[in-house]
């Protein structure tokens, strides 16, 4: 095919034109066989709206087909008569074991979780590249995704004191996060609660982290005070995100202290007011009040510069202890109330009272202080900290996606929410307080998640998607583990599918390793989610060189009404490797200059492929003024490149 009529035939397809396919291309296909069929289920597909009855075929790692699929071949039936299927789980906050633990995955398997997002709290790599490849060689029971920290970023420049970054420092940290989004970070985590990334200013937080502006990605923070000051580092959360060209996103929201509680309306109007005024802002949240971190979170912050040994030989000088004493015993109070809301699981879960009585009556900081000392300044500790009502408001607003802070382990002395987090929001909150609508739960574990770290192909059920899948039982979903014994594995989902394998049948996941290492790529925005709209979206042109060799036409007219499952419309892509036409559509996203749609199209000779079609006009790899389109075609090279 010359390029010229490549051409006509692409604009006869964006005007809506009746379009004539090659001969080749309307050949009988050849009988469909599915590698799996998940029949009967009540599906929800990630986007808010209710659930309905019907088949979801996987084949090749992908949605294959969703419909009645009676007389389809398929290697097995899965019959989930009764159950709920929805995409797999997509936790945005997790402290992920990447060690043996990952192999099976179970802690996050038996919750329906099927995607974790690594190094948040600002504890990431920068070495991106170096990461991904180390997981990619990994046995992985689930995918993983990683964010760039700003406290590594940090404090590999500025080390553990607290002292004012050169235009020189500030530059180097900058081009760090930078470089690490360009090897595929999903975003910027932070920790501004957290010593050394907490003696940054304001404004040098911004100065470094708009290194990732281009990208279109998220700030995600661990605010600065959860306690007294939650309200202002709300605020400081959002001004940041703003000026930097990022979404601000408040992670494991959470209101600590009794004096504190009800701030939550607070937070979520100020996020509210961001969203009104052209910044989206938005948030997630564990479900649990108790949150957990290390002791030493109570010292105050300039006790602890220069790091562990130097917060240990303050501990010893009498100058400075009764200081200390008082701060930490202050901090403890307004964050808890009272010391018998600290615990610590890695001290058979005595209690901080516990603690002051064994000591022969000292006070809070005392005791926080010999606890410390004792143990090289790190022990774990799980605090008391928050109100139902509160966590209720966070729960349910629409904006804050649901996390775990928990991930992929096998500790028994840990926090519940690594075993427990997503089947206690279905079961709890969901089937017996009815906080929620299950479409809406579920929207908020699967396709809000999604859309707010920019993946494109998950967290929806849609054709052409990857086939990350959970099954689970409505009437029994629930969480079993408890602050005294939080291992116990989480009941009620019955099975789990990663990249289309069965990773988890019936509580007992299947080690089938295919789990993969996610890398962002430059045309993957963290958005909004299209909730309650109608979309459009056209684009006809040539990938690539239109006059060379390799050259591949590209055309697309494409709509979704807010209510319906999959878009219609139609996609040719005409290239090199033949002639692909669109059969069945996915889900169509899109944002201001960005849209993509996933499907299953028909090659020459009639042989099936998903796929998926990106047009993004804000590529930070493409020249001012240039659209860029991503065209993955599943068998085939992935077609990346200039749209004209």
């Amino acid at each position: 095919m010359q390029a010229k009529s490549r051409r006509r035939w692409a604009v006869a397809l964006a005007a809506g034109l009746v379009l004539c396919v090659p001969a080749e291309a309307n050949a009988a296909p050849p009988p469909l066989r599915l590698d799996a069929i998940i029949h009967g289920g009540t599906v929800f597909d990630g986007s808010g709206t209710p659930g309905r009855i019907t088949d979801v075929g996987i084949k090749d790692g992908r949605i294959h087909r969703i419909g009645d699929l009676g007389r389809v071949s398929t290697r097995i039936t899965y019959d989930a008569t009764g159950q709920y299927v929805s995409p797999g789980f997509i936790d945005v906050h997790a402290h992920t074991e990447t060690g043996s633990p990952l192999v099976s995955a179970k802690s996050s398997l038996t919750q329906g979780v099927t995607t974790e997002m690594l190094g948040p709290d600002g504890f990431g790599t920068y070495e991106i590249d170096k990461q991904l490849n180390e997981l990619d060689r990994a046995e992985k029971g689930i995918n993983v995704a990683p964010y760039v920290g700003f406290n590594t970023v940090w404090a590999a420049t500025m080390g553990e004191t607290d002292t004012r970054p050169t235009a020189a420092q500030t530059t180097q940290m900058r081009d760090r996060v930078e470089s690490a989004m360009r090897q595929g970070a999903w975003g910027v985590s932070s920790g501004l609660g957290y010593p050394p990334a907490s003696y940054a200013r304001t404004n040098e937080v911004i100065d470094v982290v708009r290194g990732a502006r281009s990208w279109r990605a998220f700030f995600s923070d661990h605010m600065r005070d959860e306690t007294n000051l939650v309200v202002e580092s709300t605020v400081e959360d959002i001004s940041i995100g703003r000026a930097a060209g990022l979404m601000p996103e408040i992670t494991h929201m959470k209101v600590a202290g009794p004096l504190n509680w009800g701030k939550s309306a607070t937070m979520l109007g100020l996020l509210g007011e961001a969203r009104a005024s052209g910044t989206h802002a938005g948030g997630d949240v564990y479900p649990y009040t108790a949150a957990s971190t290390g002791l030493d979170f109570y010292v105050p912050g300039w006790a602890k510069d220069g790091g562990t040994t130097a917060m240990l030989a303050r501990f010893a000088d009498p100058a400075l202890r009764s200081r200390i004493d008082a701060e930490t015993t202050a901090f403890v109070i307004d964050d808890v109330g009272t010391p018998d809301k600290v615990s610590m699981p890695e001290l058979a879960n005595k209690s901080l009272d516990a603690f002051m009585a064994e000591y022969g009556g000292v006070t809070i900081g005392e005791a926080i202080m010999r606890i410390l000392a004792a143990h090289n300044g790190w022990v774990l500790a799980v605090m008391h900290i928050g109100s139902e009502d509160d966590l209720s408001r966070f729960l349910t607003d629409p904006f804050i996606a649901f996390s775990s802070d928990g991930g992929v382990t096998e500790s028994a002395e840990t926090h519940p929410r690594h075993y427990g987090s997503y089947p206690r929001v279905l079961g709890r909150y969901v089937r017996e307080r009815g906080l929620l609508t299950w479409e809406e739960a579920i929207r908020k574990m699967t396709g809000l998640p999604a859309t707010m770290v920019g993946v494109v192909d998950r967290g929806f059920l849609a054709e052409g998607m990857a086939a990350d899948v959970t099954v689970f039982d409505p009437r029994t979903i629930s969480d079993r583990a408890t602050f005294e014994n939080p291992k116990q594995y989480s009941v009620g989902v019955r099975w789990v599918f990663v990249n289309g394998e069965l990773a988890l049948i019936n509580g007992e996941p299947t080690k089938a390793g295919a789990g993969q290492a996610l890398r962002r790529a430059s045309s993957m925005p963290t958005r909004a989610q299209n909730v309650g709209r109608d979309l459009k979206a056209t684009a006809t042109g040539f990938v690539g060189s239109p006059n060379g060799r390799g050259g591949t036409v590209v055309a697309a007219a494409l709509a979704q009404r807010s209510t319906a499952p999959a878009a219609t419309g139609a996609i040719v892509v005409a290239g090199p490797a033949g002639v692909l036409h669109s059969v069945r559509l996915g889900r169509l996203q899109t944002a201001d200059g960005w849209f993509t749609v996933s499907g299953i199209g028909r090659l020459a000779g009639g042989a099936e492929r998903a796929f998926t079609l990106t047009v993004d006009n804000r590529d930070p790899l493409a020249d001012k003024g240039e659209r860029r389109a991503t065209v993955q075609i599943a068998g085939l090279p992935t077609i990346y490149g200039r749209l004209t």
